[in-house]
C-alpha cells in the first residue's frame, strides 16, 4: 500500500507526464520534492535524488512556488523534519498551486499536509475547500466538520468552516446568512466578509445580480486585507457590466485599483480602458492606456446601453469611504 507521500509525488508525476509546457515542468519539479521528502521520512534520502530535486527547482522561473519547494529540501536535507514543519509548508505550497488555478496539485499537497498533521483545523480548512472546488462535495463536507471540531467548534477556523458547510448545504443562501450572522455576532468581521463573498456567489448564479452586488459591497467594507477588496471589487465590476451600467463597473474597478496588489492594479487599469472605449470616452482612455502587456485577458461589456438608474452615485460615496478609513 502506497504511502501519503508516494500517493502525492505519484499525482504530480501523472500530471507531468500528461500535461505539456510549464505546468508538466513545475509537477516534475513538485514529483521530486515529493519523493525526497518520503525518503527523508523512512530514512533513505540519498545524495543523487536530493541533487536532482535541486536541479529541477532551479531550472523553475523565480516564483513563491519554487521558493517553497527549496523551503522543503532544505527541511529534509537538515534531517528528519518534524511532521507539523513539513505540513505547514506544504500547506503553503497548496496555497500557491490552488492561486494558480492547479487544482489537483493543490488537493494532493494539501493531503499530504493533512495526512502528517491530522490535528491541524488549518490544513483539514484547506483540504475541504478543494475538495469544494473539485466538485467533491461529500468529501468537503466531511473535512469542513473535521476542521470545526479540531478547531473546538467557536474559533475563527471554525467559523469559516461553518461558512464551507453552508456552500455546500441544499439552500446556501439561507444556510450562508445563518453562518454570517453568528460571525458577526462572535465579532468575527473578516468570517463574514468571506460568508458575504460566497453569498454573493450564490445569489449571482441564481440570477439575483442585484443581491450580489449588495453583497460584494459589504464584504469589501468588511474584509481588512487590501488585496481581499482588490478581488471583491473587480467581482463587483464584473456584476455591474452584466447589468449594463458601466458607471458602477468603473467606481468599483477604481476600487480595484486604489486597492490591489500590482497584478490586480493592471487588470483594473486595463478593465477601465477597455470600458472607456466601449463607452466611447475619449479621455477615459488616454487616463487609463497601458503599454505594459495586461497578466490578464480584460473582457469587453457588449454593447453597453444606458441604464435608467445608475448605481454609480452610491459607489462614489462607497469608494470615498473606504478611502477616508484608510486615510483615519
Amino acid at each position: 500500500m502506497q504511502s501519503s507521500a508516494q500517493v502525492a509525488a505519484s499525482t504530480f508525476r501523472q500530471i507531468s507526464e500528461t500535461e505539456r509546457g510549464e505546468r508538466a515542468r513545475r509537477a516534475a519539479a513538485g514529483a521530486l520534492v515529493l519523493a525526497c521528502v518520503e525518503r527523508a521520512r523512512d530514512g533513505g534520502l540519498d545524495e543523487f535524488s536530493l541533487r536532482r530535486a535541486r536541479l529541477e527547482v532551479r531550472g523553475l522561473e523565480k516564483s513563491p512556488e519554487a521558493t517553497i519547494l527549496n523551503r522543503l529540501l532544505l527541511l529534509v536535507e537538515a534531517g528528519i523534519p518534524s511532521e507539523a514543519r513539513l505540513a505547514k509548508s506544504l500547506v503553503s505550497y497548496a496555497c500557491e498551486l490552488e492561486r494558480t488555478r492547479r487544482l489537483p496539485e493543490a488537493n494532493a499537497a494539501v493531503a499530504l499536509a493533512l495526512a502528517l498533521d491530522g490535528t491541524g483545523s488549518a490544513t483539514a480548512l484547506h483540504a475541504a475547500r478543494l475538495a469544494r472546488k473539485l466538485g467533491e462535495r461529500e468529501r468537503a463536507l466531511a473535512l469542513y466538520c473535521a476542521a470545526r471540531e479540531l478547531d473546538g467548534g467557536s474559533g475563527a477556523i471554525a467559523r469559516l468552516a461553518q461558512v464551507g458547510e453552508a456552500v455546500v448545504s441544499p439552500d446556501p443562501v439561507r444556510a450562508l446568512g445563518r453562518a454570517i450572522r453568528r460571525a458577526l455576532q462572535a465579532g468575527d468581521a473578516e468570517a463574514a466578509a468571506v460568508g458575504l463573498e460566497e453569498r454573493a456567489a450564490a445569489r449571482r448564479a441564481a440570477g439575483d445580480r442585484t443581491g450580489a452586488a449588495r453583497d460584494l459591497v459589504i464584504a469589501a467594507t468588511r474584509f481588512t486585507d487590501a488585496m481581499d477588496r482588490a478581488r471583491v471589487a473587480h467581482e463587483l465590476a464584473g456584476i455591474a457590466l452584466a447589468l449594463g451600467d458601466t458607471g458602477a463597473a468603473a467606481q468599483a474597478l477604481q476600487v480595484a485599483l486604489a486597492w490591489g496588489d500590482a497584478p490586480q492594479q493592471d487588470h483594473a487599469r486595463t478593465r477601465l480602458h477597455t470600458l472607456s472605449r466601449d463607452v466611447g470616452d475619449h479621455v477615459g482612455m488616454r487616463r487609463w492606456r497601458s503599454f505594459k502587456r495586461p497578466p490578464l485577458v480584460s473582457m469587453s461589456a457588449y454593447r453597453p446601453a444606458p441604464i435608467e438608474k445608475s448605481a454609480a452615485p452610491k459607489l462614489l460615496r462607497w469608494r470615498e469611504s473606504l478611502a477616508a478609513a484608510r486615510a483615519s
